[in-house]
């Protein structure tokens, strides 16, 4: 702050100018403009001069400068003429005046270099305000200042902050949860770390308490990062804003909630679905990051080798039937379902989804969102649209033996039907729809295609160097087909670019079975899971390791990530 400007100049004791006058000399306003508010004024009541301002007779600035002069009090029309907000803070948090009361009454407090008390307020000459310093500060000279609103409202949001920054931290109160979820400090926190997420394009965000910290970890390109560390008594007040936004029961801490969260955040258009769970020490809290639009939803962009990407074509241009995606929580089937709708969209389809929830808004496609807490289910929502003519069902997620069977049924009746069910690969999708209590034949008669995916980290290209394959991965080659693999097999070192982890992004491997009459004969025969897969493999399907090495012999993902994820080994 400039020190030359702390110190109002001496007025004289002379009787004070009016400002109606001081206005009109200063040519900053007009006699018939002064009157109209002084006509208003004696109506309603309120301060001349905001009555001007109010009605845009008199600018902010021509008023504070006149006001400057009438009152004798400096005018801090710069940013940096403005006192320290920490200061102020301090200053007030032990003044024998009450901060929320000053705070309430928009004005500042701070002692300068000299130790002369300073007041910095909306409206210096606001009673209540004058009475409370006089009765405090009993004897002392106050020097008051003027701002404009905005710089004065900006300095007690900051004051606000600073407080409620404090009261967090210190974990005294617990009582407070919900307002302290209100306050800046909290919203920060927690908008700050939605937009880390967002820059690093994680997928998942977890919030997980201990006894004596909490940790926020977030899942980049499928590993977990931690990012912040904070003491536990921070911890109720993060997750009750976090559940506040999502729309959870704040006070409920006993039982798993499920919320989401839509707002544009460092400009991508979110949807996150938040999930609570009660643990030893709180409740765990996972947010789960879903773009509404992504440019990338194309086949071809999901790392599928040419004749894997040319069988799931010919899967999705089948008249009817139904196509299975399968893995695990989080290994791109969704995106995967996206991407082939994307397809398949030419503008003379029906196409309707049912998902739970709706993860990509895609046009010209019907998107229904389930809500099973009311009754709606897979199942109910698929009896209602088949009412509607669609040519391609979508269903999110094959659950249980009724949305398997109206699936199956759809299919029969002349609708190509995408869906998802979780099973480790291609082949366990048939037995885990028998199991559900589906008759073999109609299983076999239904379904086109099943595909089971992995999601493996691509190698950093800045850090990644040439290496050779050995032990098992160089032995698994002899069964990959020659044509298929290439040599630029690489390990990765971490830079910073990859912030030291070695990869950067991630894409799909695969494995796909087609419906064959020697598999589809199988299957009603009541072929075991072990018998499906030495047939199908027999009949050139690859496992999910071998799509992994081909993509590592390419150079795009290295021998440790895909045996991380396709056969349950440690990363390295």
């Amino acid at each position: 702050m400039a020190e030359a400007r702390l110190e109002p100049e001496p007025t004289e004791a002379a009787p004070r100018r009016r400002l109606g006058e001081l206005l009109v000399e200063r040519g900053v306003a007009q006699p018939a403009d002064i009157e109209r508010a002084l006509q208003i004024q004696r109506s309603v009541g309120g301060k001349l001069g905001a009555l001007l301002v109010r009605t845009g007779a008199l600018s902010e600035d021509a008023l504070l400068r006149a006001l400057s002069a009438q009152l004798g009090a400096p005018y801090l029309s710069e940013p940096d003429d403005l006192p320290d907000h920490l200061a102020a803070y301090g200053f007030m948090a032990q003044a024998p005046v009450k901060l929320d009361w000053l705070l309430d009454n928009a004005a500042l407090l701070w002692r300068d270099d000299a130790e002369a008390l300073c007041c910095l307020a909306r409206d210096p000459q606001h009673q209540p305000l004058l009475e409370a310093l006089a009765y405090f500060y009993p004897g002392e000279r106050v020097a008051f200042f003027l701002a404009p609103n905005h710089h004065v409202d900006r300095l007690l949001d900051a004051v606000r902050k600073e407080r409620a920054m404090e009261t967090l931290f210190s974990g005294d109160d617990a009582r407070q949860l919900r307002e302290m979820a209100e306050e800046a400090p909290v919203i920060e926190l927690v908008n700050n770390l939605l937009s880390q997420a967002v820059d690093l394009d994680a997928s998942d965000i977890h919030v997980e308490p201990a006894q004596e910290t909490f940790a926020v970890r977030m899942r980049v390109d499928g590993v977990l990062h931690t990012r912040l560390t904070q003491p536990i008594e921070r911890f109720p007040a993060v997750a009750s804003r976090i559940k506040l936004v999502a729309g959870i029961d704040i006070a409920e801490r006993r039982l798993p909630q499920d919320g989401r969260i839509t707002e544009r955040i460092a400009g991508k258009d979110m949807d996150i679905r938040v999930s609570t769970v009660p643990c030893a020490f709180g409740e765990s809290i996972v947010l789960r990051m879903l773009a509404k639009e992504r440019d990338d939803l194309r086949l071809d962009n999901l790392g599928m080798t040419a004749d894997h990407l040319a069988m799931f074509r010919g899967w999705l241009h089948a008249s009817n039937g139904i196509v299975l995606v399968t893995g695990p929580t989080g290994c791109g089937k969704s995106t995967t379902l996206a991407a082939a709708l994307e397809e398949v969209d030419d503008g003379i389809k029906k196409i309707i989804t049912v998902e739970d929830p709706v993860e990509y808004q895609m046009p010209n496609i019907t998107q229904i969102q389930t809500h099973a807490e009311i009754g709606y289910t897979f199942a109910r929502a698929l009896r209602a649209i088949l009412r509607h003519d669609p040519n391609i069902i979508m269903i999110g997620e094959i659950r249980d033996a009724e949305t398997a069977e109206i699936a199956l049924r759809s299919a029969l009746t002349g609708h190509l039907v995408l869906s998802t069910v979780h099973t480790n690969d291609a082949l366990s999708s048939f037995t885990r729809l028998i199991d559900m209590g589906l008759e073999p034949y109609l299983v076999a008669d239904t379904i086109r295609g099943v595909q089971a995916q992995r999601l493996v980290r691509r190698s950093c290209r800045r850090c990644a160097v040439p290496t050779t394959p050995t032990g098992l991965a160089a032995d698994a080659l002899n069964d990959i087909p020659s044509a298929l693999l290439g040599n630029d097999w690489v390990r990765v070192e971490g830079c910073e670019a990859c912030q030291h982890t070695g990869y950067r992004g991630r894409m799909g491997v695969y494995e796909l079975a087609s419906m064959t009459d020697a598999l589809q004969n199988a299957v009603v025969g009541g072929a075991n899971l072990s018998e499906l897969k030495r047939l199908a493999h027999g009949q050139g399907c690859r496992t999910l390791w071998q799509d992994g090495l081909i993509k590592a012999s390419q150079g795009l993902t290295t021998v440790e990530e895909v045996t991380r994820l396709t056969l349950g080994a440690t990363p390295a």
